[in-house]
């Protein structure tokens, strides 16, 4: 089942997709702050229809600390594993906000649908 959300804001779009065992939330484009309220509808959305969350960021051109925050309360209360390849910057802001080990990062939406 595909539920499009989007577009946040002009430049990010979110499609949610459930999956047996899992909440897929694709993310497309840029999320800032421009898309703050929006994206905390889409994971309040996403993290009530089960307890295992893949969010796929492959799309993502852009991820500021607000994603960052969403991510990170989200996992505090349901498993959330993400869908690479990360965009640099993102990737960046993983590890230097040091919580790059508290995401299990899959290389591609298969993968992740795998496990």
């Amino acid at each position: 089942m595909d539920d499009a959300a989007g577009p946040v804001s002009s430049d990010l779009r979110v499609i949610h997709t459930v999956h047996p065992g899992a909440h897929v939330m694709t993310l497309h484009g840029t999320a800032d702050s421009v898309s703050t309220d929006r994206l905390a509808e889409d994971f309040l959305y996403a993290t009530a229809l089960g307890p295992r969350l893949v969010v796929d960021l492959s799309g993502l051109l852009y991820g500021d600390e607000t994603l960052l925050g969403l991510l990170v309360q989200a996992r505090r209360f349901h498993d959330v594993e993400l869908v690479g390849p990360l965009v640099s910057g993102f990737q960046r802001r993983l590890r230097t906000t040091g919580v790059t080990g508290w995401f299990t990062v899959h290389p591609d939406l298969a993968a992740a649908l795998a496990c």
